[in-house]
């Protein structure tokens, strides 16, 4: 213990010394060379250089405290709290890692509905098609796609003077057993691509710029029932789409396709199933349209949910034939691009700028406002699909939304907030608010129908007691401070599904909170380091 209680004194010093006050910073370690730190809740300037903090060094001294040898495939996770004068480490080693468990939210979130979702968020159960039978694919659209790739596979070694690495095709057999493990039938001309080819190597194109995955990973994938395939994240036990927390800080708001109407406004759904991967990007067959959508239309969106699926085009077999008609006329066979795709962001800064002056406001559904003297909301009513609103830096607000305009999610940072003229507003239901200079009352919202996840830990409230008479509120954000005043005064809201606590507090307290809330984090039980600088 006296080893790793001098690494983490050491850390702590190196902490004050480097311009913070207070805050926490995390750190991970891994022998072959995973290894990263950040901090948050920094009361002054921490500087993260490179090389330090040296977690090489302590998670050694983690690891010999806690017996565990060296090992390629665990990973020692940290995290030190400083305040003040003085500190306190916590730390654990796990045999099995993955991304996203590198971090110690799991102290600070509280899920206590696991059944709840955000609007357009439903986790949809799998499908079983009862029409799934065994008939073999359609011989004349095997023919087709085999031509198809035939005159791909020569462009390409024209083009490039190599010839593109494609996998061999899937018999009838894997086809059927990769659709009895779906759950359905897949589309027609997805069937006879798979008979012809049956993956894409790093030279993809065939389908533009993604690349076609072997069968059996689309199958394991699309249900995640594979620990192959859990590094796709697609999102754990759910179907056909990415990782879709309560706690997510981007693509909680939904926002519609491009075209409109083509895909579904939702954000997974069992019948999109995932046949490609680009660095950003999956492709999907969906079939599941929209109400101007068409059945097996190729769709593609980002899997952490930022930005609206769009239409790639109405088919695979219409993908295939754009792409060998690109390489006929010379173009690089991975080149997409919808010149008509209108933005669905917009900036709006600057004295002289307008919301009416936007490019293509009608299609705008994302807007951020920053850097002008003031802003009135009233605005809005030239955005008819604005869904969300972000502002920033903006001297005087005003909140006059007009009900017209179908906002679902509100960001403000502002020195003076006034929700008053949110009153009423029928579709707003995702609500940040911060920066403001003075106590905000937050009673006005408890007449919005829809509002359902509420931010206020970057701010002061007078009428904090309010919270519990918001009739649909599921999800609160929230400080240690305002959490326990909440407790005090008997106001903590009835029907949390989830609850964050954010800011500065000591970990017992973090135990504290998840307790109040009716659970008991992992943290619990993990060692702890503390001591005096």
């Amino acid at each position: 213990m006296a080893g790793l209680i001098e690494q983490a004194e050491k850390l702590a010093r190196e902490f004050a010394a480097r311009g913070a006050t207070a805050g926490t910073l995390e750190m991970h370690h891994n022998t072959v060379g995973g290894c990263g730190a950040r901090a948050h809740g920094s009361i002054g300037a921490l500087m993260l250089l490179r090389g330090w903090p040296d977690t090489a060094a302590i998670s050694a001294a983690v690891r010999a405290e806690l017996g565990v040898h060296t090992n390629a495939d665990d990973m020692v996770q940290m995290r030190l709290r400083v305040r003040g004068d003085s500190y306190e480490f916590q730390y654990r080693c796990q045999s099995r890692h993955h991304w996203n468990e590198f971090g110690w939210e799991s102290a600070r979130q509280v899920i206590r509905d696991p059944a709840y979702r955000y609007p357009g968020h439903a986790i949809p159960a799998p499908v079983t098609d009862a029409a799934l039978d065994d008939q073999p694919t359609d011989p004349e659209l095997v023919a087709t796609v085999t031509d198809l790739v035939r005159e791909y596979v020569e462009l390409r070694t024209r083009q490039e003077g190599h010839a593109p690495r494609l996998g061999t095709g899937n018999t009838e057999g894997e086809i059927a057993a990769a659709e009895a493990r779906i759950g359905f039938r897949l589309p027609e001309d997805l069937r006879a691509l798979y008979r012809v080819v049956g993956y894409e190597g790093d030279d993809r194109g065939l389908l533009t710029f993604t690349a076609l995955l072997p069968l059996a990973t689309v199958a394991a994938a699309h249900l995640n029932d594979d620990a192959e395939t859990a590094d796709l994240d697609y999102g754990a036990g759910t179907v056909g789409a990415w990782s879709d927390s309560l706690f997510a800080t981007s693509g909680r708001i939904v926002l519609e396709s491009w075209p409109h109407g083509v895909v579904r406004r939702i954000s997974r759904s069992p019948k999109w199933v995932i046949i490609g991967t680009s660095d950003r990007d999956v492709t999907a067959v969906d079939l599941d349209p929209g109400p101007i959508g068409l059945s097996g239309q190729v769709i593609t969106f980002e899997p952490d949910g930022y930005g609206s699926a769009s239409r790639q085009d109405d088919s695979v077999l219409a993908v295939l034939r754009r792409t060998v008609q690109s390489l006929r006329m010379g173009e690089p066979a991975f080149e997409y691009y919808d010149a008509d795709h209108p933005l669905s962001h917009a900036l709006l800064r600057g004295v002289g700028e307008s919301v009416a002056e936007l490019p293509g406001a009608i299609a705008v559904q994302g807007l951020t406002v920053n850097g002008r003297d003031s802003f009135d909301a009233a605005e809005l009513a030239a955005l008819p699909l604005l869904r969300e609103l972000r502002v920033r830096g903006v001297g005087s607000v005003r909140l006059s939304v007009p009900h017209t305009v179908p906002l679902e999610q509100l960001d403000l940072t502002a020195p003076r907030i006034d929700v008053e003229p949110l009153v009423g507003h029928p579709t707003l239901w995702d609500l940040t608010l911060a920066g403001a200079t003075e106590p905000v009352r937050i009673g006005p919202l408890a007449t919005l129908p829809s509002l359902q996840r509420l931010d206020i830990s970057e701010i002061e409230v007078s009428d904090l007691e309010a919270v519990a008479a918001l009739p649909t509120l599921r999800v609160l954000v929230a400080t240690n401070r305002q959490w326990q005043l909440l407790r005090d005064r008997d106001a903590m809201p009835a029907g949390l599904a989830a609850a964050e606590l954010v800011g500065d507090a000591a970990f017992d307290d973090e135990i504290t909170w998840a307790a109040g809330l009716g659970v008991d984090p992992i943290t619990a039980s993990l060692p702890v380091v503390r001591g005096t600088l």
